[in-house]
C-alpha cells in the first residue's frame, strides 16, 4: 500500500520508437520496490474498452497529483494531454532521451516546450532518480485570469491560410465574435504561458488540424493538440475542425468535426457561437428585478417618432448630425422613410425651444395644400415666372407665420415688459392690416392662403393659355395682401429684442404626387430655400441670429442638386445609418429607459434578453442585417420577436420567437416597400410579389427577365428603384454585397458597381429582409 503522502503520477510517452517504452516501463516497476517513491501509472495501463478512448486517460490525470511526458518524439496525444494537465492545474514534469534521435527542430519551431523546460535522460537508473526526485508539485497558476468579454474568443491559426481558414474568420465575424489570435505570420513562436494566458481568458477555442500535405502542417498540429487540452480542461468551449482526410489519432477523434464540404464550416461556427452565448449569458447579472419578467416590462416606445413624441427625448441618441443642426450649420436634412428625420425635427425643435427667448416655428404642411397650389396656379405658368412666384409665396407665409406666432408668445408678456410693449404693437399693425389673417394651426393657415391665391389667379389669368409670364408687379399683387417690406421690417426689429428665430420645415415631400418626384416639386424646395435665405440674410443683417433647416427625402435632395446651378452651396447631411452599433445603441437607450442602470452595456442587456446566435451570426447583427439599417424597421422587427416571445410566457427571446417575428415583420415589409415602389412607378404593379420562391443569388440576366415582365424597355428605371429600396444589392467580387446603404446612399456608386461588368456577370442579392416573405431559396 502506498504512504499517505506518496504521490501519484502519470506518465505520458509515445508508442514509438519502442526503445522510449521499453525504458519507462523498467523503471516504472523500479519505482513500485522503492519506498516512498511516487507512484507512477503508465497510459498503456488504462481500461479503454466501450468507453471514449481518452477519458479513462483524462480521469487519470484528474486525479493525480502530476503528469510526467517524454518529448523525445513529438505526439499528438501525449502533447493534448501535457496541455489539458496544466489546464487542471497539475505540476508538468517534461523528460527527453537524449539517447535517442529527438524533435529538436520541431520543438523549437513549435515553441511550447523549450519555454517549460525539459529534462534528460537515457538509462533506467537515470529517469528512476528524475522521478524519485519529484517533491515540488505546484502548478502554473490560472486563477488570476479573467476571461476577456471583450474579445471571448481565442484563434490559433496556421501560417499559410486557405479558403478553409478565411472561411472560418468570415463566418466569426459574422457571428459577430470578437478574438485573438496566435498567427505563425505575426508571431514566430507559439509560447506555453502566451497558449495559458489566451485560453483561460477566453470563453472558446477554435483550432484546426491540417492534412499532411498542407505546409508547418505538423508544427499546427502540435500547437493545436496542445490548446486543445489546455481548453478541455479549462472547460471552456472548444471547435477543433480537421480539413483533409487525414484523421486525428483514433484517441481523440470524438472532439474534431470533421470538415469535407465548406458550408460545413459555417454549421459548426454556428453551433461554437450559439455556445458562447450561452456562458455569456450564463454569467450575467440579472438586469432587473420585478415581479414580471424584464421582456414583459420591456416598452421600445413607437418605431415612428410621430407617435412617441412625449418620451422621445428620453432616449433619443444625439448623433453627430444632431449637434450640427443644433449648432445651425446645415440647411437641409435627409434621410429616407424611417431613418429617423421627424425623430430630429422633434428633438430639434424640442432642443431649441427651451431657450423661451428664442422663436422657433415647426411647420409642417399637408400634403394637399401645395397640391392644390400647385394644379390652380403653378401649372400654367412659364417656368421663369414660375421660380419668381413660389419663392414670393414661401417668404411671404414664412413672415406671416413668424409674425402670427411672436404676437400669440408674447401676447400677454409684452403688457407687462415695457421694452416689447411698442415693437410688439407696431408688429401686430402691420399684420392685421392686411387680409391673409386667418385662425387655426398652420396647415388650416397655409390652405386658406394657397386657396385664396388661386381663386383670385383663376379670376384673372385661368382664361388664358398655359406659359403665362407674370412680372414682378403682377406676382406682388397676386400673392401679398400685406405691405411685405413693411412686416418684414417690423418682424426683424421685434426679433431684435429675442435670443434668434428657427423655421423648421417638415413634411414637404409629402405633398408630391404618388407618381414620384416631378420638376416642378423640386423647384417648389429650391424656392423654399431660396426664401428661407433671402429671410436669413434680412435678419443677419441686424444681427439676429436665424436658421432654417428643412427635412426631405434622399431622392428628393439627389434632384434638387441634379437640377440647381450651384450644386454644394446649400449645407446639408444625411440622417442615413451605416453604422451598426448606433442602431445598438438606439436600442440600448430604449432599454435604459424601461428601468435599467444607465452604465449597462448593450451586450450585457442583449445576453440576457435576446438568444445570442442566429444560424450562427450574431443574433443583434441578424436582426440589424434585415432591417434595411432603418431604426424605425428594427425596433418593429424587435418587437414582433418581443410580441411572440411574451406571449409564450418566455423570458427571453428565443430562436422560434425571432423565426415568429422576422416572418411577420418580413411580411409587413414586403408589403410596405412594394407600395412605395408602385407609388414611384405605377406599371411596377406588385413587381417584389414576382420573386417568391426565387434564390437569394440572381445572376444580372435573371433579375431583367423578371423585372421586364412589368417594365418593358423601361426596366432600367425599375431596377434602380429596387437598388434604391435596397430590395437587392450587388455582389462584390469579394463575395461582399452592397446594399443603398452600404455605398452611403450613393445611387450612382451602386449603379456603378451594378453595371461594371456586362449584366450576366454580375451577381445581385436579394435583401435577407424579405427571405421569409417571399420563401427565398438560400
Amino acid at each position: 500500500m502506498p504512504g499517505t503522502n506518496q504521490l501519484n503520477a502519470f506518465f505520458a510517452y509515445p508508442s514509438h520508437p519502442q526503445s522510449i517504452g521499453e525504458t519507462i516501463r523498467s523503471s516504472l516497476e523500479t519505482l513500485r520496490t522503492t519506498p516512498n517513491a511516487p507512484r507512477v501509472t503508465a497510459w498503456e495501463e488504462n481500461d479503454i474498452a466501450e468507453r471514449f478512448l481518452s477519458q479513462p486517460i483524462l480521469e487519470q490525470l484528474d486525479s493525480t497529483d502530476f503528469l510526467v511526458a517524454d518529448i523525445t518524439r513529438l505526439n499528438f496525444n501525449v502533447v493534448f494531454e501535457i496541455g489539458y494537465a496544466i489546464g487542471r492545474s497539475k505540476r508538468v514534469v517534461l523528460v527527453r532521451n537524449r539517447a535517442l534521435t529527438s524533435s529538436d527542430a520541431l520543438v523549437r519551431e513549435i515553441g511550447l516546450f523549450d519555454t517549460l523546460g525539459y529534462s534528460e535522460y537515457s538509462q533506467t537508473a537515470e529517469l528512476v532518480a528524475l522521478l524519485n526526485g519529484v517533491t515540488d508539485t505546484l502548478p502554473i497558476p490560472l486563477s488570476s485570469y479573467q476571461v476577456n468579454s471583450g474579445s471571448p474568443v481565442y484563434l490559433v491559426v496556421p501560417r499559410i491560410k486557405t479558403d478553409a481558414e478565411v472561411r472560418v474568420l468570415g463566418r466569426l465575424k459574422k457571428a459577430r465574435l470578437q478574438f485573438r489570435s496566435f498567427d505563425p505570420e505575426e508571431q514566430g513562436r507559439l509560447a506555453a504561458l502566451d497558449a495559458i494566458e489566451n485560453v483561460a481568458k477566453s470563453h472558446g477555442v477554435v483550432l484546426s488540424l491540417l492534412p499532411r500535405e498542407r505546409v508547418d502542417a505538423e508544427v499546427h498540429n502540435f500547437r493545436s493538440a496542445f490548446v486543445a487540452g489546455l481548453t478541455m480542461a479549462m472547460e471552456r468551449t472548444l471547435l477543433l475542425l480537421q480539413t483533409g482526410e487525414d484523421p486525428v489519432p483514433l484517441d481523440y477523434r470524438d472532439l474534431v468535426r470533421s470538415v469535407r464540404f465548406p458550408n460545413q464550416i459555417d454549421e459548426y461556427v454556428a453551433d461554437f457561437a450559439a455556445s458562447i452565448g450561452e456562458r455569456f449569458q450564463a454569467m450575467s447579472l440579472p438586469i432587473a428585478s420585478t415581479s414580471r419578467t424584464f421582456l414583459e416590462e420591456l416598452n421600445l416606445g413607437a418605431s415612428a417618432a410621430e407617435n412617441e413624441l412625449l418620451d422621445l427625448g428620453h432616449y433619443y441618441l444625439e448623433t453627430d448630425e444632431f449637434r450640427r443642426a443644433l449648432r445651425g450649420e446645415v440647411r437641409i436634412i435627409t434621410g429616407r422613410k424611417g431613418a429617423g428625420k421627424t425623430a430630429l425635427f422633434s428633438q430639434l425643435r424640442d432642443r431649441t425651444r427651451r431657450d423661451r427667448s428664442k422663436l422657433v416655428l415647426d411647420l409642417k404642411p399637408e400634403g394637399f395644400q401645395l397640391l392644390k397650389f400647385r394644379e390652380r396656379v403653378l401649372d400654367f405658368l412659364e417656368e421663369g415666372s414660375r421660380e419668381h412666384t413660389i419663392t414670393a409665396f414661401w417668404e411671404y407665409l414664412l413672415l406671416l407665420e413668424m409674425c402670427q406666432k411672436l404676437l400669440e408668445k408674447d401676447v400677454d408678456n409684452h403688457m407687462r415688459n415695457s421694452i416689447l410693449y411698442a415693437p410688439y404693437r407696431l408688429m401686430a399693425d402691420a399684420y392685421f392690416s392686411g387680409e391673409d389673417i386667418s385662425e387655426g394651426d398652420f396647415s388650416e393657415r397655409m390652405l386658406a392662403l394657397t386657396q385664396r391665391i388661386a381663386d383670385d389667379f383663376e379670376a384673372t389669368h385661368r382664361t388664358k393659355t398655359k406659359g403665362l409670364r407674370l412680372s414682378s408687379g403682377e406676382v406682388t399683387e397676386l400673392l401679398h395682401r400685406h405691405d411685405v417690406a413693411t412686416l418684414r421690417d417690423r418682424v426683424a426689429e421685434y426679433l431684435e429684442l429675442k435670443d434668434g428665430v428657427w423655421l423648421l420645415f417638415d413634411n414637404l415631400d409629402k405633398g408630391w404626387p404618388a407618381q414620384g418626384v416631378t420638376g416642378q416639386d423640386v423647384l417648389t424646395l429650391r424656392s423654399l430655400i431660396d426664401a428661407m435665405a433671402k429671410i436669413e440674410h434680412a435678419m443677419q443683417k441686424r444681427d439676429i441670429e436665424c436658421h432654417g433647416v428643412v427635412f426631405i427625402r434622399n431622392d428628393v435632395f439627389e434632384l434638387l442638386v441634379d437640377n440647381s446651378p450651384d450644386r454644394g452651396k446649400v449645407a446639408s447631411i444625411a440622417l442615413d445609418w451605416t453604422d451598426p452599433d448606433l442602431l445598438r445603441e438606439v436600442l440600448r437607450r430604449r432599454f435604459v429607459y424601461g428601468g435599467i442602470d444607465d452604465k449597462t452595456t448593450f451586450e450585457d442587456i442583449w445576453r440576457q434578453l435576446v438568444v445570442s446566435h442566429v444560424q450562427g451570426e450574431e443574433s443583434s447583427q441578424y436582426l440589424i442585417d434585415r432591417s434595411l439599417m432603418r431604426p424605425r424597421s428594427l425596433i418593429e422587427l424587435l418587437r414582433f420577436c418581443r410580441s411572440h416571445a411574451v406571449n409564450l410566457r418566455h423570458t427571453r427571446i428565443e430562436l422560434a420567437d425571432i423565426e415568429q417575428g422576422e416572418e411577420a415583420y418580413s411580411s409587413a415589409l414586403l408589403e410596405n416597400v412594394n407600395f412605395e415602389v408602385r407609388d414611384v412607378y405605377p406599371a411596377a404593379g406588385d413587381i417584389l410579389y414576382e420573386f417568391i420562391g426565387a434564390r437569394e443569388l440572381l445572376v444580372g440576366t435573371e433579375l431583367r427577365a423578371l423585372i421586364e415582365s412589368k417594365a418593358g424597355d423601361r426596366w432600367h428605371g425599375l431596377l434602380d428603384l429596387l437598388l434604391w429600396y435596397g430590395f437587392v444589392g450587388v455582389v462584390r467580387d469579394d463575395g461582399d454585397t452592397s446594399y443603398m446603404y452600404s455605398v452611403k446612399y450613393d445611387m450612382k456608386r451602386l449603379r456603378a458597381l451594378a453595371f461594371k461588368n456586362e449584366l450576366k456577370d454580375t451577381m445581385f442579392r436579394i435583401n435577407p429582409a424579405f427571405w421569409r416573405a417571399l420563401e427565398v431559396v438560400h
